[in-house]
């Protein structure tokens, strides 16, 4: 069907869901700036969010008059009310809020970098609502009103101290995951002050010590993706016979992880070792290529032989997914940003080039 928010008309499938306006690659166009012809969403008639980019110009408005339950906002102003909206699933990715008002019914709270100051006002703390938080650019830091909230998802760098987590008094289900290595949980004898906690899961902890855990009374599942062989099987023995559930993945001998501690395709290993470790070496070669560079040439080069290496590792396992392609087009990225490739090239020639 043929739609136009004001910027022209655009073809979209007649059962899209989620109304992407956010202005990236693929959205629907909406004028740079001026009014936004909104009375366009009636022509979604499965439409269950929006996905919105910048200040609001009308935006909540047609979200609260169709009663959407799901929105997705990045780069969002300094203050944003949702209290009128009956969105049950949020997510908000920008580093300027610092006052958010929630509605009651929210069930699903995400957000990428919250700034340290930010003030979350929601019914109840938050109680009973699913919070992720993420941390790629801002110190890691809980938006205080959200204390109540029961399942917890933190995403943080190489380093977390647990005491930054002090203020979930309320939390049942708490899951760290490391982005970046070494992967080192501190503080967590602050753990004890989460009075509730039954389930607990750190991922691509690489460097934590597991007797540094204190006694959770309330713990009957611990889950540990991603670590050392020796830090799995001292987990196992502290808590065999206690109740408390153990579960580990992807542990790694030290000599490997040593090998391989700064690549970003570690943890690909976890789907197989072989594929994990293809892709580690496709990167090592890309990388030092890249480091030799002497101009754009020679880097696009580097970079297109990368992108055949990944083919290489598809077609040989055929494990790199959606989520795995993704991951590797950011990886390419960050290499092309090093060497100096202006923005866009390197997403062009992995596009071109790639076979998965």
């Amino acid at each position: 069907m043929e739609v136009d928010f004001g910027a022209g008309a655009a073809s979209v499938p007649v059962w899209t869901q989620q109304v992407d306006l956010s202005g990236g690659k693929g959205s629907i166009p909406v004028p740079a700036d001026g009014p936004v012809d909104w009375s366009a969403l009636d022509k979604f008639p499965g439409a269950m969010s929006v996905k919105w980019s910048g200040p609001d110009r009308g935006m909540l408005q047609a979200v609260v008059a169709r009663g959407l339950p799901a929105l997705h906002w990045s780069d969002l102003p300094a203050e944003v009310d949702l209290s009128a909206t009956r969105l049950v699933n949020l997510g908000l990715h920008g580093t300027d809020l610092r006052r958010l008002r929630l509605p009651p019914g929210i069930e699903s709270l995400s957000m990428d970098d919250p700034h340290p100051t930010l003030q979350v006002d929601s019914p109840d703390d938050g109680r009973g609502a699913e919070v992720l938080l993420s941390f790629r650019t801002q110190p890691p830091t809980v938006p205080a009103g959200l204390r109540n909230a029961k399942k917890v998802w933190v995403k943080a760098g190489g380093e977390l101290s647990a005491r930054v987590l002090s203020g979930l008094t309320a939390v049942e289900s708490l899951d760290i995951e490391f982005l970046d290595l070494p992967g080192r949980l501190t503080d967590t004898d602050d753990l004890r002050v989460h009075r509730a906690l039954t389930t607990l899961t750190v991922d691509n902890a690489y460097d934590w010590d597991p007797s540094s855990l204190p006694d959770l009374p309330t713990l009957r599942e611990l889950e540990v993706n991603g670590t050392l062989k020796g830090t799995a099987k001292a987990l196992k023995a502290r808590f065999k016979g206690s109740g408390v559930e153990v579960s580990v993945s992807g542990a790694k001998s030290e000599s490997w992880v040593a090998a391989h501690i700064d690549n970003p395709f570690l943890d690909w290993v976890e789907e197989s070792k072989a594929f994990g470790t293809a892709a580690c070496k496709a990167y090592t070669k890309a990388a030092v290529g890249i480091e030799a560079a002497d101009g754009p040439e020679r880097a696009e080069a580097v970079l297109r032989a990368f992108v055949a290496d990944l083919n290489a590792v598809q077609k040989k396992y055929g494990l790199i997914d959606t989520v795995n392609r993704e991951h590797a087009g950011d990886v390419i990225d960050d290499l092309a940003k090093r060497a100096g490739v202006p923005d866009g090239d390197a997403e062009r020639w992995f596009d071109e080039d790639r076979h998965f």
